[in-house]
């Protein structure tokens, strides 16, 4: 963590040729501190020189065999003055992903052949994570099923896309945290699944039907998926009236719920 806090401080951690030479357990602890996006923008802009969010340029596009990355100090012993203190304990954050990890294990796509799946099947994944982002009211807790978050996961990976996206559809930055207790957690799922039947008309963990988003009165087109991209419409806020978009979010852990046991709440001290 003190090699990663270094190398943030860095102002080559903002290039595709420095990210792409990230060790893996660096680009790990990276990963877990942008799944905080709230306390990843305040770090970012309140620390970095000019004010910076560092986004993420390096894409693997192509699946090859794994490169072995050095597990040594980036910039070879090269101190700055610069500092940069993460506002979370990214310790405590690292080892909570375990879970996380251990239930993505057991998820079907963990052991498939990438290159032999349909894509339709990630395009309604992401249809149902932005259908579920919709659901979000200012201040309340929402909590996605494990298909859901794994969306939700990989989204927040790039946080420039992530921040324009959240507010195009919520209005603010949705936050997401992993530290919540799981009985706020499985109470939240009950709630956030009979939010999403009553609204979408389908139980929760199912597909919805986009005939069904096209007449809600909860979703604009603005929230529909046409492939291969997301679009919305520039007027921001939730563009669906109704539920609108608001607060918070967070991830389920048990008892039905998705997710690694994270949660979160914009507005709610979350």
């Amino acid at each position: 963590i003190d090699d990663y806090c270094r190398r943030m401080a860095h102002p080559g951690i903002a290039t595709k040729h420095k990210q792409r030479r990230l060790p893996w357990q660096i680009d790990w602890i990276w990963h877990v501190h942008r799944l905080h996006p709230i306390a990843y923008d305040n770090d970012c802009t309140k620390q970095l020189p000019n004010g910076i969010l560092i986004d993420k340029k390096y894409r693997r596009l192509r699946i090859k065999q794994r490169r072995k990355h050095r597990s040594v100090n980036l910039f070879e012993s090269k101190r700055n003055s610069s500092t940069f203190v993460p506002s979370i304990d990214l310790a405590k954050a690292v080892v909570r992903q375990c879970d996380f990890l251990e239930k993505f294990k057991q998820h079907k796509l963990f052991s498939m052949d990438l290159r032999q799946l349909n894509r339709k099947l990630f395009e309604q994944m992401v249809q149902n994570y932005i259908s579920f982002l919709k659901l979000a009211k200012k201040g309340e807790l929402i909590v996605p099923t494990f298909d859901i978050d794994l969306i939700w996961h990989t989204h927040m990976r790039f946080p420039i896309s992530y921040q324009n996206t959240s507010k195009a559809l919520c209005g603010f930055l949705l936050d997401h945290n992993d530290s919540l207790e799981k009985d706020i957690l499985v109470d939240a799922y009950q709630k956030t699944a009979e939010q999403w039947k009553m609204t979408y008309k389908v139980d929760y963990g199912k597909d919805i039907n986009k005939d069904n988003l096209r007449t809600s009165q909860y979703v604009s087109s603005c929230a529909i998926i046409i492939a291969p991209i997301v679009t919305y419409s520039s007027s921001g806020g939730g563009g669906g009236g109704g539920a609108g978009c608001g607060g918070g979010a967070g991830c389920g852990g048990d008892g039905g719920c998705g997710g690694g046991g994270c949660g979160g709440c914009g507005g709610c001290g979350g």
